[in-house]
């Protein structure tokens, strides 16, 4: 998709979604996030920094204090760090939106829903239901 978005739309700024990257980190590196410091420090990495200098400076410390350099999932996110880092991309706007979970946690939803064999009045129910979570959310 990325190669598709660089072709058709050039100067477009191709940013990663944080709650994406996130989830994977707890696929990857799971047994960190464990750890409140390492937490505290990679969010940061994620979403902290508006100078390119306090995000290398970071993630060299995040590198160094907990002994991961050599994590190849580490490794192949530093090299994808223009797309998720702000630092990176100051001149694009992007009103600051950093995530598609809302969109995501929306196709969730409808996913079971569809799934699910149901009458057309359980799913107005159900869809009522969801829009009033949300909104008191």
């Amino acid at each position: 998709m990325a190669n598709a978005i660089k072709d058709i739309f050039p100067q477009t700024c191709h940013r990663l979604c944080l709650w994406h990257i996130s989830l994977n980190a707890a696929r990857n590196i799971g047994s960190y996030l464990g750890i409140p410091e390492f937490t505290k420090m990679f969010n940061k990495c994620l979403y902290g920094y508006e100078s390119e200098s306090e995000f290398q400076s970071s993630w060299d410390g995040l590198l160094e204090t907990f002994d991961v350099a050599d994590n190849d999932w580490l490794k192949k996110l530093y090299t994808l760090r223009e797309k998720f880092c702000a630092a990176f991309s100051l001149d694009s706007f992007s009103a600051r939106i950093q995530s598609s979970q809302r969109s995501e946690s929306t196709n969730n939803v409808f996913h079971h829903i569809s799934a699910a064999k149901m009458r057309l009045i359980e799913f107005v129910h159900h869809y009522d239901r969801q829009v009033e979570d949300t909104h008191s959310s």
